[in-house]
């Protein structure tokens, strides 16, 4: 990593951390936003059956050309940039701190600081989230469709609690995911004697 001119030898600084974290989380979304696109629009369909992936491609190309399936690029990316900034920084600060304050390495370790990750993430990136559900369903107020409108769209609707709308759901999927992801993260870790 270039982040680490220490050759894993010594403890990486924290905002060498969120860097890398923000970095991978940008250029990921960045690829993969016209998946999040239709996947909205899909779930915001009021048709029955649901349309599927292919027929919401083709509209939004047939309405806006290939670059409508980038449509919210920018609230994607930085929602992205936020997860993984939170994720990376987040973990590997609270099981340090854990282990600092007598945890031992194993199970409850990872699981208390992946559930705490979770949370991490989910109120970091809940307002984000709400923007861009907006965003790529085309259901902002007044015909705009960026991040600032977004924001105060929800503000207009809903105030700053509206940032955080469907918090417990959001936290319902990232502290599981967290759980999982961190559980075979440090099995193959050890699994390979890093």
């Amino acid at each position: 990593v270039m982040l680490d001119t220490s050759d894993g030898k010594e403890e990486l600084a924290v905002w060498k951390k969120v860097t890398a974290g923000l970095v991978a989380g940008a250029g990921a979304a960045a690829i993969a936003s016209p998946s999040d696109l239709i996947m909205i629009q899909m779930a915001a369909s009021k048709q029955f059956p649901p349309p599927s992936m292919y027929q919401v491609a083709s509209q939004v190309i047939a309405k806006d050309g290939i670059a409508g399936l980038y449509k919210g690029i920018g609230t994607t990316v930085t929602r992205a940039a936020v997860l993984g900034a939170t994720k990376m920084a987040t973990y590997d600060v609270i099981k340090t701190e854990l282990r600092k304050n007598g945890w031992a390495e194993g199970p409850s370790l990872v699981f208390t600081a992946s559930v705490a990750t979770g949370l991490a993430i989910t109120i970091t990136t809940s307002p984000a989230t709400n923007m861009q559900t907006i965003i790529m369903s085309g259901n902002a107020s007044g015909g705009g469709s960026g991040m600032l409108h977004a924001a105060q769209d929800i503000m207009r609707r809903q105030g700053p609690v509206g940032f955080f709308r469907g918090f417990g759901m959001q936290w319902a999927r990232f502290g599981p995911y967290a759980v999982v992801q961190f559980a075979v993260w440090e099995s193959l870790r050890k699994a390979c004697g890093i």
